[in-house]
């Protein structure tokens, strides 16, 4: 008769391989669901909003919650790597090579350097990740959406489906602006508007310059008892070469336009 290993330690070390050798099933946004749980009603505290802003705001709500659930998987996976670190926990070689890769992903350079032994620089090492692999208020993300794309009617919105105005610097990374033929900065164009939703997510995780909206979000979803989004755009900076007004142009899209009772994911 076969005899079933039934020890703790087994268990614990299959579920652990299944939960990183197997994939993670990724989600994928129903949009006409969303679209129909935030409907005409949204508005309702808000009247007098165009109809095109209406329909900026619902369009873009899902593609939204979509990046912020793909960031949220990685998140949830990595803070059950802390987790087995902070514990005495070995990570095994699956793990260690996704965190690299996520390294890579949210540092925008391959690091050589093996990851480090000792338990406590690890955990840095992590909760330095953490900080980056997060979602984006999807207030927030939907008025800087609607003033880079001009509520979706700019030309690189139209044509490159460019939503927030991310610049890129090789020729024929997305559309040049009519006033720079001299060359410089091109506007990042995109297959469709979910790229371009899922590339904003990750220029704000990613970029040296968004170290400070970083820092600030941290207090927004982990630590303040009462968040405070427009503190949190303020510590936006250097998005956008209008300087100090930008700010000021959040502030208002968000008190004028966004309703408040939108889920982030």
């Amino acid at each position: 008769m076969l005899k079933i290993i039934t020890k703790p330690s087994f268990l614990l070390s299959v579920i652990t391989f299944l939960f990183f050798a197997l994939p993670i099933h990724t989600y994928n946004p129903d949009i006409e669901l969303h679209k129909n749980r935030y409907n005409e009603n949204l508005f309702i505290d808000k009247p007098g909003i165009p109809d095109t802003h209406k329909a900026f705001i619902l369009d873009l709500i899902p593609l939204i919650q979509h990046a912020n659930q793909a960031v949220m998987q990685e998140r949830e996976r990595l803070q059950t790597i802390y987790s087995l670190v902070k514990n005495g926990k070995r990570i095994k070689h699956p793990e260690q090579q996704w965190l690299k890769k996520l390294e890579i992903k949210y540092h925008g350079k391959n690091n050589s350097y093996p990851l480090p032994k000792d338990p406590e620089k690890l955990l840095k090492y992590i909760n330095e990740l953490l900080s980056r692999v997060d979602m984006v208020p999807i207030r927030l993300a939907i008025a800087q959406s609607a003033i880079e794309s001009g509520w979706g009617t700019s030309r690189f919105c139209v044509e490159g489906q460019a939503y927030f105005g991310i610049h890129c610097y090789k020729p024929g990374c997305g559309i040049k602006a009519r006033l720079d033929d001299e060359g410089g900065f091109e506007v990042k164009s995109y297959k469709n508007a979910q790229e371009s939703v899922d590339d904003y997510l990750l220029f704000l995780n990613s970029k040296r310059g968004m170290q400070s909206f970083r820092t600030e979000r941290i207090n927004y979803f982990h630590k303040d008892s009462i968040p405070d989004i427009q503190k949190l755009a303020k510590s936006i900076k250097g998005y956008s070469g209008i300087g100090s007004s930008y700010h000021s142009m959040i502030a208002s899209i968000l008190q004028n336009y966004i309703p408040e009772n939108i889920a982030n994911n």
